[in-house]
């Protein structure tokens, strides 16, 4: 660590413009605090300078109290020699919330869901924002799937790989556009994973240019065509009875799935089809 990049830092963000009134309680509750705005919405009160080694930026209760009682207040403490961080809320005059991870047991492992990631995430800043101390860096994963939200590819193909999978779990409409244009790419093993992506919930297939799931059946690769069978094991569940479309969206794919000439796609399309009796009739 060099002498800009400290390893402990500790403070609190006033949400509102930094009024007179505010500015007399941080006076009176940390005489030694920096201030600098943080655009015009909120205000850090850097608290780092407090005598004693104190942590008054999360362990200073009655201050941080007092200071919500003008508008809401996190108090924050970042420790890399520990390897830890936190955040603590005040709204009105009380405690409303708080958050304390290990880096080394944090859930999930992305640094940007973290205390000091959410609270820069709300206040739409960047982390180093709020603090100085060199956190974790963010996992390749999360880089990779923001990466295909924001319209750029990950560098690598696993990540790819694993970007398009993740997203089976999110229902966004990017995340779907990002499924839907993985669907027609040359690499069979994108398209691999994005049918089971795509597949997995109900993402209005058929609707705005989105392929119908028996469509995905018409894919050159067994893998892919079996794959986008499978994602169908997990959609099943969540299908309402009064979605007749979806239903015989699912059988049409069932149905090309049976007369498969591959073997593998034959059986996952028996599955599903027992499933679809099961849980619908």
């Amino acid at each position: 660590m060099t002498a800009a990049t400290p390893e402990v830092e500790n403070g609190a963000v006033l949400l509102g413009p930094f009024v007179d009134e505010a500015q007399a309680i941080v006076r009176h509750c940390w005489p030694f605090a920096r201030t600098s705005p943080l655009g015009d919405a909120a205000t850090r009160i850097d608290l780092s300078a407090a005598p004693g080694g104190a942590c008054p930026g999360v362990e200073d209760s009655g201050g941080l109290a007092m200071l919500s009682v003008v508008a809401p207040v996190f108090g924050w403490f970042c420790d890399a020699r520990a390897g830890v961080e936190g955040v603590r809320v005040f709204d009105g005059g009380h405690e409303r919330d708080r958050r304390l991870v290990e880096w080394s047991r944090g859930q999930p492992a992305d640094p940007i869901a973290w205390p000091i990631g959410s609270l820069a995430l709300t206040l739409q800043l960047p982390v180093d924002a709020i603090t100085r101390v060199a956190r974790p860096g963010r996992p390749p994963l999360s880089l990779a799937i923001e990466a295909l939200l924001n319209g750029a590819a990950p560098p690598e193909a696993p990540l790819l790989h694993q970007a398009l999978e993740a997203l089976g779990s999110l229902e966004l409409d990017r995340a779907t556009e990002v499924l839907v244009t993985h669907l027609r790419v040359d690499d069979w093993v994108a398209r691999f994973h994005a049918a089971r992506a795509y597949t997995r919930l109900h993402r209005r297939p058929g609707q705005d240019g989105r392929p119908r799931l028996e469509a995905l059946l018409a894919d050159d690769d067994e893998g892919v065509r079996e794959a986008a069978l499978a994602g169908l094991l997990e959609l099943l569940p969540r299908v309402e009875f009064s979605d007749l479309d979806l239903h015989g969206q699912i059988d049409a794919a069932v149905a090309r799935g049976l007369a498969d000439e591959d073997e593998d796609v034959r059986a996952t399309a028996a599955r599903v089809q027992a499933l679809r009796r099961e849980l619908l009739g």
